[in-house]
């Protein structure tokens, strides 16, 4: 199973879009997590399953928070402001093991980051409008098979090509 991540798009439309056009056939599941900047029934956020940023708006229409299983993985998809992920990543630790997530996809920092902590995987697939600590505007495939129990997360940028130096692979054995 492949998820499409991205996150703090602030108003883009013709980018998300493209996301769709250029991953419809290849993922099974698109999410954002959160600052579009665009209210909930808007054509380009459609496709995507959507949690509310600190930009959006209250009647965006967004949940805080929403969980989704993919492939068997329990996905927490949050944007972070409301965890203090700005700090820290221990409020979001403590909501992954309260939801039972396997894997947490925020946004909120605009850093381009994944890491574990424990058996839970962390993913914030960066900003695909205001990147912080690197030029690349980036966006997350997530690629999950339950039966090996591994988790690849690839990076790529706003034009399709893989970002490597921040792509990682895990194994929750």
């Amino acid at each position: 199973m492949k998820v499409l991540i991205a996150s703090d798009s602030h108003g883009l439309t013709h980018e998300l879009t493209n996301l769709v056009e250029r991953y419809r056939d290849d993922v099974q599941l698109f999410i954002h997590c959160g600052d579009s900047e665009l209210p909930g029934s808007s054509e380009e956020m459609t496709s995507f399953h959507a949690v509310k940023g600190n930009c959006d708006s209250p009647s965006s229409g967004y949940p805080d928070d929403l969980i989704k299983t993919v492939g068997g993985f329990k996905l927490f998809v949050t944007h972070g402001h409301l965890y203090n992920i700005k700090m820290s990543p221990v409020n979001l630790l403590y909501k992954a093991e309260e939801t039972g997530a396997d894997i947490v996809c925020f946004g909120h920092t605009h850093h381009a980051v994944t890491f574990q902590e424990g058996k839970k995987i962390f993913i914030n697939p960066g900003s695909l409008r205001l990147p912080r600590g690197m030029n690349e505007k980036t966006y997350v495939i997530c690629e999950i098979n339950n039966d090996k129990k591994e988790v690849n997360v690839n990076y790529f940028n706003q034009n399709g090509e893989p970002v490597e130096s921040l792509s990682k692979k895990y194994v929750l054995a």
